[in-house]
Order: structure tokens, then C-alpha cells, then sequence
């Protein structure tokens, strides 16, 4: 564990130091997951619509969670999530996405068996990160990496079409233009994501009525 995490550290100090790109980077995180699994490890899976559910609403958040000692699916989640509530980096993923919540929620999210479930194999990881647009890999410790890349942009085709790369470009365009404001936007907080698509979005219809803005709606979560 402790040679893993030197080893993400050695990438990020790459990174800033631009011997890897961003792309490569995210690549390297992706693969992580893959690589727990080919070593056997047991990857606990689950998303935010069980996180509180009637109370917090869901964004399409996936998590997986994992202890690299435990290679048997029979083992109880507690001893890989058993004390991450009082984690501070992982409630911060929390607020970070749904605003502060009341840690209870957050405990019974991670620690309630019945939440989670346990995958072995590289088909059924890929089906898992297929279905949401964003992805956080945690291991018991509360070490984490986002798995966001583009995982969008290769399970769904909607961001080839005309109204998805207007879409696509006129967001960035709505964060470039808030650079240096007080309310600058970053797309890595769901709050700020909303107001730029909904900023994007009205600009893209008085610019380009013609397109179909219904599907542009509807698949909101790929621009995420």
C-alpha cells in the first residue's frame, strides 16, 4: 500500500512537472482499478442512489471501494469501509457533491452491506464505470482517485453528433468568459456544472435555434 501511494505521488510531481500530460495522467488512474482486479483484488461497487435515498438526490456518482489484503468476495464491507466516514478527504468527496450533509448519512451509505456489491473481473468493472459520469476509486485508508477521464465520451456517442460538440464547446466557452470573475465556475463541483450548462444552453438557442435541444437535455450527465 504504502509503495502504491508513492507511486501515484510520483506520477502527480510528473505530471506538474510536465514530463506526463493531464490525458496520460487520467489514463494511469483509470487503469488502476484494472489493475486491482488483475491482481485479485475484491472491488466493492455501488452509486449515489443509495446514499440517503428520498433525502439526497442522486447525480450519477459511482464509487468503488477497496482493501488490496482482501481477495475474497465473503468478507464484510465494514473491513474495507468500516471507519471511512471519519475520514476527512472522503467526506469531502461527499460535500464536494451533494453540499454538507449529515455524516450519518454518509456512515450508513458506506457501512450497510446490503449498498454494495462485490466484483472480481474486468467485464463486469467496465459495466460498472459504462453507466456513470463520475467514478471515485477509495481504498480503506481514504486514499482516492477520480476516474472521470472522458469515460463519457466512449460509452456515449451523443457527444459526436452536431448538438453535442456545440454543447461541448459552448460550456468551455461559458468557463473561459468566468475566468477571474468572483463567481468563476469550475466544472468539477456539480453546482457550478448546472449553471454553465444552463448559461450554455440558453446562449446555443439564441445562436443556433435549429437544433435539437431536447436531446441536448437529455443527455446533460455525458457533458459532466
Amino acid at each position: 500500500m504504502k509503495k502504491q501511494t508513492l507511486n501515484e505521488e510520483f506520477k502527480r510531481m510528473q505530471q506538474l512537472a510536465g514530463i506526463i500530460t493531464e490525458s496520460e495522467y487520467k489514463k494511469l488512474t483509470e487503469n488502476q482499478a484494472s489493475d486491482l482486479i488483475n491482481d485479485g483484488v475484491t472491488l466493492y461497487v455501488s452509486d449515489d442512489s443509495k446514499l440517503a435515498p428520498g433525502f439526497i438526490k442522486p447525480k450519477k456518482v459511482g464509487f468503488i471501494v477497496y482493501n488490496v489484503a482482501i481477495k475474497d468476495t465473503l468478507k464484510s464491507i465494514l473491513s474495507v469501509t468500516g471507519t471511512l466516514s471519519k475520514n476527512p478527504k472522503v467526506v469531502q468527496i461527499f460535500n464536494d457533491n451533494y453540499g454538507v450533509i449529515d455524516i450519518n448519512y454518509i456512515t450508513t451509505f458506506l457501512t450497510n452491506s446490503n449498498n454494495w456489491k462485490a466484483i472480481t473481473s474486468e467485464d463486469e468493472l467496465n459495466d460498472f464505470m459504462s453507466k456513470y459520469s463520475k467514478i471515485y476509486l477509495i481504498n480503506h485508508n481514504g486514499d482516492s482517485s477520480e476516474l472521470k477521464e472522458s469515460l463519457n465520451e466512449v460509452f456515449n456517442p451523443f457527444l459526436d453528433t452536431e448538438e453535442g460538440g456545440y454543447m461541448r464547446a459552448y460550456i468551455d466557452d461559458v468557463v473561459e468568459d468566468n475566468m477571474g470573475e468572483p463567481e468563476s465556475l469550475d466544472l468539477e463541483y456539480r453546482s457550478d456544472f448546472d449553471i454553465a450548462f444552463d448559461l450554455a444552453l440558453t446562449k446555443l438557442k439564441k445562436d443556433q435555434p435549429e437544433l435539437d435541444f431536447e436531446a441536448i437535455k437529455a443527455n446533460k450527465e455525458s457533458f459532466f
